[in-house]
């Protein structure tokens, strides 16, 4: 009799170890699933089947090349840039820039309905060409790797 009891108890610790398991899981489940309900606006999720812009850092390119190349050449070289770029800042005036806060779509119209051309990722920098319009969308342009890709974006998504 003392088998069949020490049997029954041993059978009741492990069912009741089962379950302390088992609810276990699925308070940590539901826990997942209200952090990524709360935070979901956090996320920055690439859309999928697009690509996304990246920032050129061509200056950085243009300098590492020069430093590469060393000697006194590259150093007037450089400096003549520089002269050159201080005197089309000077002459022309600069465009207003703005910071992409969050992926954006760059798109052929300005509407949630018009053709996205491209989607841009946080940091990319672009120029704004037009005032807001009565949805919110603006002008911008931004270099894509050497391609400078126009369209419209809408403003919720600048800083």
């Amino acid at each position: 009799m003392s088998k069949r009891k020490n049997h029954a108890e041993t059978s009741g610790q492990l069912m009741g170890v089962v379950a302390i398991f088992v609810v276990a899981i699925f308070v940590v489940g539901v826990i997942i699933i209200f952090a990524k309900s709360l935070f979901s606006g956090v996320e920055a999720d690439v859309p999928q089947g697009l690509d996304t812009a990246t920032q050129a850092h061509a200056q950085a390119v243009n300098d590492a090349q020069a430093s590469d190349e060393g000697g006194a050449d590259s150093k007037q070289t450089k400096a003549k840039a520089n002269e050159s770029k201080e005197k089309t800042t000077t002459t022309k005036a600069q465009p207003q820039t703005k910071t992409v806060v969050e992926y954006a779509y760059l798109r052929v119209e300005p509407s949630p309905e018009g053709e996205g051309i491209i989607c841009m990722s946080p940091g990319i920098v672009v120029n704004i060409l037009s005032e807001a319009d009565e949805n919110g969308y603006v002008k911008a342009s931004f270099d894509n790797n050497g391609e400078m890709l126009e369209g419209f974006v809408h403003t919720d998504y600048l800083q």
